[in-house]
Parts: structure tokens; sequence; C-alpha cells
């Protein structure tokens, strides 16, 4: 950058900070300042374009990188100093928290960090700034494809989330960087920057120079990828609010009902059906649905009808014209989790298998798996049922047809048959399609399920523990 650049910068980001309405007239900026370059630059600017007297830099000492991380802290402190501008720090043990609550590290400490700025930040009018720029925004594009992500995933960084806004990030890191040493500001680099064990370093230092030899902008193209998925993305956001009201009852005093009108919803493309449900589902005090439940709701909402509990006590119960997302108090011990395929976690630890294959490779495919006690399912009399799918624990009322009797049974009556000792019962896991029981541990797939004759699919299931595959 040529010298006399940073002044262009500054008005590129005054330009930003307008069209994008970060902050208000008035209220508190708080600078999150990590004392690298973008974060430098950011505050700089900000101190440039707003009274001093509105800028509070945040710095957090995570407690994971030993003298390095105090001399990061010791520079924030001298330089704010010297700036005249307010400071807070927050020493905090992340490795410590992350061990006790189970998390990674990662975001353990951006969990952490968050909290701390969210405090800071406690007035109707107070901002968050954080120094994430245009090489972030495509590093964060390339990283939520590499997982899978949707539209919303693909639209990468938001200018503004919440109180969060961003006002550096239609910079480049090159230029956060040519503006700190124009203006003779020192940064401080993270060590831990150069290490690939870290996936968006690896894409940042390995990837993304090999894409630069393909199209030598391909940061821009990222970016600008981004924000046209971000305008699709609020689109479709906006029909499914639209859709969400019109599903709502009306009249009545039920405005504020928490069932809502199927109908409405079943008329919807899928995509905007299952924004919707997602949109109720945060509405309801269900912060994070996962995709498998959103779209268990929406097999529930197509065929009209079902019942499903999700981790946390919720329960979605759909009827044929209306369906309700609710909190129960969880029972003790009792778990229900939806099936993914190929691979379902368990509410007690284990994992749970299926695999679909031609009945021609089902020897194969059972010695391939090492199973001593295959459990095989005639998989075209279940897959017309795959939405409704669940592992769960039994239930007061459950009965079971098991094969080759071709008698139902309640549960316990056939677990007392069968002297299986009360401690044992409740650990017992079963694969069911709404309320049928296809399959009970240590009794086998059930009478309909059974493969026979003319068997064309077979499924197989098997469990794990921490020790390996277990007996059906």
């Amino acid at each position: 950058m040529s010298k006399g650049q940073a002044a262009a910068l500054l008005q590129k980001v005054r330009r930003w900070i307008e069209e994008e309405g970060l902050f208000p007239q008035t209220g508190r900026i708080v600078a999150a300042l990590s004392g690298g370059a973008d974060s430098l630059a950011m505050t700089a600017m900000l101190a440039s374009l707003f009274p001093k007297e509105r800028i509070l830099c945040a710095h957090v000492n995570h407690g994971i990188r030993g003298e390095e991380a105090q001399a990061d802290e010791a520079f924030v402190v001298q330089w704010c100093r010297e700036q005249g501008l307010a400071l807070e720090v927050l020493h905090a043990d992340v490795p410590g928290e992350a061990r006790r609550s189970g998390e990674g590290l990662e975001a353990c400490g951006r969990r952490v960090r968050y909290a701390f700025l969210e405090k800071l930040a406690s007035g109707e009018n107070d901002r968050i700034a954080t120094a994430h720029t245009r090489s972030d925004q495509a590093e964060t594009v390339l990283l939520h494809l590499l997982q899978g992500a949707g539209l919303r995933g693909l639209s990468g960084i938001r200018p503004v989330r919440g109180k969060i806004v961003r006002p550096v990030l239609y910079l480049s890191r090159q230029e956060t960087e040519a503006f700190c040493r124009e203006k003779g500001l020192l940064f401080r680099t993270d060590s831990t920057n150069s290490s690939v064990e870290y996936t968006r370093n690896r894409l940042r230092l390995e990837v993304l120079p090999l894409l630069r030899e393909l199209n030598p902008n391909v940061e821009e193209t990222l970016v600008r990828t981004a924000r046209g998925f971000r305008r699709d993305d609020d689109c479709l956001e906006t029909l499914a609010r639209q859709a969400l009201e019109k599903a709502r009852p009306q009249g009545d005093g039920e405005e504020r009902s928490p069932f809502l009108k199927t109908a409405p919803l079943q008329s919807l493309p899928d995509s905007l059906a299952l924004r919707a449900m997602e949109l109720y589902f945060r509405e309801r005090g269900c912060p994070r649905p996962e995709t498998v439940h959103l779209e268990t709701a929406l097999g529930f909402l197509k065929a009209g009808g079902g019942r499903m509990h999700f981790p946390g006590g919720w329960e979605l119960s759909v009827w044929t014209d209306r369906l309700c997302l609710a909190q129960i108090p969880e029972s003790s011990g009792g778990w229900e989790v939806p099936v993914s395929l190929p691979e379902t976690r368990l509410g007690d630890g284990r994992r749970l298998f299926l695999e679909v294959f031609p009945v021609s490779e089902m020897k194969n495919r059972i010695n391939f798996h090492n199973l001593l006690f295959p459990i095989l399912f005639d998989y075209d009399t279940i897959s017309r049922s795959q939405a409704f799918w669940a592992v769960r624990t039994r239930r007061p009322g459950d009965r079971f047809v098991p094969a080759g009797r071709g008698v139902a049974k309640s549960l316990k009556k056939l677990l007392n048959e069968a002297r299986v000792p009360p401690s044992q019962r409740e650990r017992l896991a079963m694969l069911t399609a709404g309320e049928e029981i296809l399959w009970l541990e240590g009794f086998g797939v059930c009478q309909r399920c059974r493969p026979g004759p003319q068997t064309r699919q077979v499924l197989l299931l098997w469990l794990e523990d921490g020790a390996g595959k277990e007996k059906d």
C-alpha cells in the first residue's frame, strides 16, 4: 500500500459504518482489542471517528499462552494509556473452564470472551465492535462450505448480529497491517496463528494460497459470493416470518397461543417450512434446534401427525390441524433421540448404527462389521416411516410384537416373562417409528419388519459402547 492510503482506508470504514448503520448516535462502543493488527487498526479508526469518551477497549487474557499472553496484555494496557482510551481486562482460565464444561478450547474461549463483551455493553445503545476482516470472511465461507452449511452458513460473518458489529469487515488483513505500519502502530502477532493444527489456520496458510493460483482475487470473490447468499438468506427469512405469522391462531384471545395451524405450513416449499419451524422452535425457547429435529418436525407436518421427544425435555406434537412444541419435565433416566443415519448418539452415551444395502450383500456386510448377532430388517417395510424414526427407552403403555410370535404384548409383561432385572429395564433401547416399536434391545425386530424370501433391501442395526460392539 502506497503512503497516504491510511486516510483512504479510514474513509472506506466511515462509509461502511454509515451504510450499514453500525452505531447509534449515542451509547458505548466496546472495542474488542487483542493487540493484533486487525483489532489495533479498528480501535485506532474508531478513536478517529468517534469521541474517545464513547470507546471502551476490552482485552481478554485467556490463560492459554503463558508469558506471550502476559506480554500481549501489557502491550494493550500501555497502548490504551498512551491513546487516552478506557480499558477493561478479563483474566480467564479457559483451559480449566473447557475441562469442566467439556467444550473444545476454541469454543470455550469464544463463549468466555463474548460473555465478557456483552456484560460491558449492557446499555440499549451500546455496541460491541469486533475486528473481523474481509480475510476472515473468506476463511469463514470456506470453513462453512467444508462443514456442509446452507445459505445462512455460506453468508459468512454478518456486519451486524445483535449488538455485535464489524466495522472493518470489508478491509483485508493486508490493509489493516498496512494501516498500522503507516500510522506507526506496532502490533502483536499471536504465535498460534502459524499453527496448522487449527482448521482455520490451515485454510489461511495452505488452502487459500493454492486457490489464489487459480484465482488471484479469490478472497474478493468469496466475499462477494457471501453477500449474495446473505441477500437470499434475508429474503427467505422474511418470507418464513410471514408464513409463521399466518400459521398463528387468530381471534378469541389466541394470538399468544403456543399452537400453530398446520395448513399454512403444509402448503409451503420445504425450505420455507423448515425455516418457519426453526423460528418457532427458537421462539418457544429451544434456541439452537438441530437439523435432524427440524427435519423430523417437517416429516410430522407433511404426514399430518406424530410425536417426538427431543433432548432437553422438549416434546413436539403434531395433530391433523395444529402442532405444538412444549417443554416437559425429563423423566428419571429416560431419553429419546431422533434417528440420524448412519450413526445416532443415544441418551446413555452409546452409539447406534444403521446401514442399508441389497440383500445380496448381506453376508459380506455382516462379515465386514464382524457382527456375531446381526440385527436385520426388511427395509422396504419401514423406509416410508423414516421421518418418524427415533431411539428411546420404554414408556408406560408400550407394546411390542416380537418376530415369530405375532402377538402384541405389553413391555412390562414381556420383560417379566424374560425375567429381565428391573435395574436393566430402564437401559433397554428401542427403535420406533411413530408409536410402533420396530426393534427392542435383547428381543430382536418386530414381526412386520423381519426379513423374508421377498426381501430386496436389508437394514442392518448394531450398537456400540466405549468397548466396541454389543450383541442384541
